[in-house]
């Protein structure tokens, strides 16, 4: 593919882990492009002053999501907290309706914006989009993620319950209303700022992230054996 083909891509929060991450994943793809990078405590700053090991990288310096030339890109990219995108990608679809949106966060990943408000204790703004957002797990919807407008990607523990599960309970080879998943990750990073999380904190042990009576983070929005985050 010629580079006047290529996909120009945006990067929100291209400075927190999950946004560079990004960067450095599509910067390796052949068919896309790196037009918009924003991070607006580092805008300003290039990236490989941010983060070093993408100092071999041609990239666009980083700039606030206010300055953002969202007219030169395809596509979007947020990799910002959950809370934060609605507006963000409201705005975007206002101005720029025909660009792709792909949310690694978790404002759309809920259809009902009840059950938005009780785990995640904030008030959708953008209620008008979490119906039109498509569950971005593409082993199982990668039909309707093709003509999608707006993705919104799964969490970790949702990917592995749902691809695991999936395939029994669509044969019925386990019983869909019985189902229990004990799922633990090893030292993990959510966001740049939880620093109390470095490993010398969890090493030789196993917490919780977050108790149920402090509210725990739902992972599937249907009744059934599929995590709750789930809208596929």
């Amino acid at each position: 593919m010629a580079m006047a083909d290529k996909i120009r891509i945006g990067v929100l929060g291209a400075s927190g882990y999950t946004g560079a991450d990004l960067v450095r994943l599509a910067a390796r793809h052949p068919n896309m492009e790196i037009a918009v990078l924003t991070a607006n405590s580092h805008a300003g700053k290039p990236m490989r002053q941010v983060f070093r090991h993408l100092s071999h990288i041609d990239l666009p310096d980083l700039v606030t999501i206010e300055e953002a030339p969202w007219s030169d890109v395809d596509a979007v990219f947020c990799g910002l907290p959950h809370g934060t995108t609605q507006a963000i990608t409201k705005e975007i679809f206002e101005t720029y309706p025909q660009t792709k949106i792909i949310d690694m966060s978790a404002d759309f990943r809920l259809r009902d914006p009840a059950a938005y408000k009780e785990w995640y204790g904030l008030d959708h703004v953008a209620t008008e989009l979490q119906g039109e957002a498509v569950y971005g797990l593409t082993e199982l919807n990668r039909e309707a993620i093709r003509d999608a407008r707006l993705i919104a990607c799964p969490g970790c523990y949702p990917t592995a319950a749902l691809l695991s599960l999936v395939p029994l309970t669509s044969a019925s080879l386990i019983d869909a209303t019985d189902i229990v998943i004990d799922a633990k990750s090893a030292c993990r990073r959510r966001a740049r700022a939880e620093g109390e999380h470095l490993f010398c904190e969890p090493a030789k042990a196993c917490r919780p992230m977050r108790s149920a009576s402090t509210g725990i983070r739902p992972k599937s929005s249907r009744k059934s054996a599929r995590p709750p985050e789930s809208t596929i």
